[in-house]
């Protein structure tokens, strides 16, 4: 028996396994594609809402209502208008808002209702807690409705205070040319640029650049760097950290305005760009702010990677499951806000339930003991980001095998 073929004996078994895990691999990405699919074609055919019985709340003293279009018309016992309804849709954080509202034939504003959101219920409860919905009632159609002007704005819920008095004010656009016959000036929408995008430009921009240094002293200042501006501006300041209730949305086709909503777009963007293009994750390695509190705690009691052989793909199919439940839940209910377990808002925002704070404070403890322990066993972006890895590889490996098979003939 020659060299080669002994050489060749024993690597056989171990190919033949390699192609067997790659078919399994890649028919379980088509029929995770194939579910979450049919889950985003179940909550598209399952959404709207009849706002009908809602009108008369809106229009007090409406006993006949009269659609007209889009537009909703409250009449009186001797057929008089007594006022106007429409529905207006805005962006939130975590989708569309749509808001009913009710003015009088004067002009002013009289009842607004929530028919629909997507938000996640801790950043709502706080916009239903606030003054903000009862705030309108004082309110013409002629005012500006925006926060910081003739409202105020809700601590701990901005992008979703800002989606309610969107959507207000989209319904009053209409209520004014088509029920008022008064239609109001263009809205105008300036770019918002504040330090949110600059600084995840830059962090970026410092995770690019550190990746590429040689030596590991400087690298590993450069991570420590963006870990702490990522975990202190993006965290604490502005808790605005990555969260799957986003990438929902973007599945969802919920997708914000670009105008006041710039970082959304860079933050995501730039993941699934550099994560497509060149198989690279900044994010959760660079400037994730959990992922720097975790590290921060690490510090302390310099943990290890706590992954077992005997649970290591145990641990991994319980977190690709989260992450496949999170995103089929949310686009099969069309309410991306629902999908979100991180702890995130508990530990920036102070903001939390009782079962929430207990999960931080365990994510705590387990943080002195083994590394990062949420990202690597119970976040669900890391799963996204190897789904994503891993449709790149066979992408690539098909074009390298059809330009071959082109090269040939």
């Amino acid at each position: 028996m020659s060299e080669a073929e002994s050489l060749s004996i024993p690597l056989k078994p171990k190919q033949e396994s390699r192609q067997r895990q790659q078919r399994r691999d890649r028919l379980l990405i088509l029929i995770t594609i194939g579910l979450v699919v049919a889950a985003w074609v179940y909550g598209y055919l399952q959404s709207g809402s009849d706002v009908t019985p809602l009108v008369p709340d809106v229009i007090p003293g409406a006993v006949h209502i009269r659609t007209e279009g889009d537009l909703f018309v409250g009449l009186d016992a001797d057929g008089a208008v007594v006022g106007y309804a429409a529905v207006g849709s805005a962006p939130g954080y975590a989708g569309p808002i749509d808001m009913l509202v009710g003015v009088d034939p004067v002009g002013n504003v009289l009842e607004v209702r929530v028919v629909e959101q997507r938000e996640s219920p801790g950043f709502f409860r706080l916009v239903q807690r606030s003054s903000l919905l009862s705030d309108f009632t004082v309110q013409q159609v002629s005012d500006p409705l925006q926060l910081g002007q003739d409202l105020d704005g809700v601590t701990g819920a901005t992008v979703s205070a800002e989606g309610v008095a969107g959507a207000v004010r989209a319904a009053v656009r209409n209520i004014a040319a088509n029920g008022l016959d008064a239609p109001l000036p263009p809205e105008q929408k300036p770019i918002e640029i504040g330090w949110p995008e600059v600084t995840v430009v830059l962090l970026f921009a410092s995770g690019y650049i550190s990746h590429k240094l040689r030596n590991r002293v400087w690298k590993r200042r450069m991570r420590w760097g963006t870990l702490l501006t990522g975990m202190v501006v993006l965290g604490f300041i502005y808790t605005v950290p990555l969260t799957i209730t986003m990438i929902v949305s973007l599945l969802s086709g919920y997708w914000p305005a670009w105008q006041n909503n710039l970082y959304w777009y860079l933050l995501i963007g730039g993941i699934l760009f550099v994560t497509t293009v060149d198989a690279k994750n900044p994010y959760c390695s660079w400037f994730c702010p959990f992922g720097a509190y975790q590290e921060c705690l690490a510090v302390i009691t310099k943990p290890k990677l706590y992954r077992p052989r005997d649970l290591s793909d145990v641990l991994t199919w319980v977190q690709r499951g989260l992450a496949f439940v999170a995103i089929v839940l949310g686009l099969a209910l069309r309410r991306p806000g629902v999908a979100g377990y991180e702890p995130f808002q508990t530990l920036f925002d102070f903001r939390g339930t009782a079962v929430q704070w207990v999960f931080l404070a365990l994510i705590t403890l387990a943080s002195l003991v083994m590394y990062r322990p949420f990202c690597n066993y119970l976040c669900p972006l890391d799963p996204v980001v190897d789904f994503i890895a891993a449709g790149r590889r066979w992408i690539k490996e098909g074009w390298r095998r059809w330009r071959k098979r082109t090269v040939s003939a």
